[in-house]
């Protein structure tokens, strides 16, 4: 029996969730959703993008708890390496690519005009499946929707062009540049972290015309990476790399993430606000959410968890560490993941914000 994924195929989650199941062999049925249905709402759904429902009929929901889920019931290949230092390092990444990627991904979307005429477009014609509107329409409504709702995010029409050049292609031309050297981030099998990163490069990087066109100027590994992942049967699985040599392209990926991604999320979860700083000296005050800093929260017990002086040398040599060990009294509780997940919290970012989950 298929599970069924109600998403959208220029989804950054939905295509997290649909990447994973591929590579794993998962039997599902894709089901095109615009974001909330009567049956998901009776089942308590939060709303967000997607929702996915198990052979059983029981609906659950945000891709992390999901694919732990998942990877309880289905526990080969495994998707988290069993090196805890490996393990907690692909938390790192995937947390950076659900937080922190996606906001470029929404404003580059529909922020750069040839963007939204491709990738809205294919958004508003799956949307339009399940809504009474012309698909003209749907792009319209859509597109005035996002854009309102995206100065929250921290994304604007006058900043866009500073998460571009800061943000995104730095980000493409460091991860492009490890990938040029290893198949996946930790080694010759796909992580969780890779499927992060997947979702957003095959509904937005690699598929929307602009930022195609920069991912391949600036790292043609991400695009042949994103295929890999595209068509899973086609390869075969090797092992993860040996723990003990962190590749130094792996800890530039790392160090890449200290820039501005974890001393905005180390700051804004403790205080509620905090300034992401561009190179150009702009500063952007962007909140948190109670989403967010529950993952930040568990993103700190997942360190506590795995601490050892290994872990330590390894985030201090890439200068991430002050952003775990100094934190550490921030941090929650591991979920327990064996129900289908239903978290009361499904966004990780404003609730304005209608059209993506985490």
């Amino acid at each position: 029996m298929p599970y069924r994924v109600h998403g959208m195929m220029q989804s950054y989650f939905t295509r997290k969730m649909t990447g994973y199941l591929d590579h794993k062999g998962i039997p599902w049925l894709f089901r095109r959703f615009p974001g909330a249905s009567p049956e998901a709402m009776v089942a308590g759904f939060p709303g967000g993008v997607p929702v996915v429902q198990t052979p059983a009929g029981e609906f659950m929901w945000d891709s992390t708890a999901m694919i732990h889920h998942l990877e309880l019931r289905y526990p080969e290949p495994a998707v988290l390496p069993q090196d805890p230092v490996q393990r907690f390092l692909c938390y790192v990444i995937e947390d950076a690519a659900d937080e922190w990627f996606y906001r470029v991904a929404v404003g580059s979307r529909w922020f750069f005009p040839e963007n939204a005429a491709v990738g809205g477009f294919e958004l508003a014609r799956d949307m339009s499946v399940r809504m009474p509107l012309a698909c003209d329409q749907a792009h319209v409504a859509v597109g005035e929707h996002v854009r309102s709702s995206c100065p929250p995010l921290g994304v604007t029409a006058e900043t866009i062009q500073l998460w571009i050049d800061d943000v995104l292609r730095p980000w493409l031309r460091i991860f492009g540049a490890h990938l040029a050297c290893s198949p996946y981030l930790f080694g010759a099998r796909p992580s969780l972290a890779d499927f992060a990163l997947f979702g957003g490069n095959a509904a937005h990087f690699v598929n929307d015309p602009q930022c195609r066109r920069w991912t391949e100027e600036d790292a043609p590994a991400v695009v042949q990476h994103t295929h890999r992942l595209l068509e899973p049967e086609d390869r075969e699985l090797g092992a993860w790399d040996d723990p003990r040599n962190v590749a130094a392209t792996l800890l530039a990926v790392l160090a890449e993430l200290g820039t501005r991604y974890l001393p905005w999320v180390s700051c804004a979860c403790v205080d509620g606000v905090a300034d992401v700083v561009f190179a150009n000296g702009t500063r952007v005050p962007v909140r948190t959410t109670q989403f967010l800093r529950d993952a930040r929260a568990t993103l700190l017990a997942r360190y506590v968890e795995s601490r050892s002086a290994r872990l330590d040398a390894v985030l201090d040599e890439a200068g991430i560490l002050p952003f775990f060990a100094g934190y550490v009294a921030h941090a929650g509780t591991i979920p327990d993941y064996r129900d289908p997940p239903r978290p009361r919290l499904n966004r990780g970012f404003p609730p304005a914000h209608e059209w993506e989950g985490a």
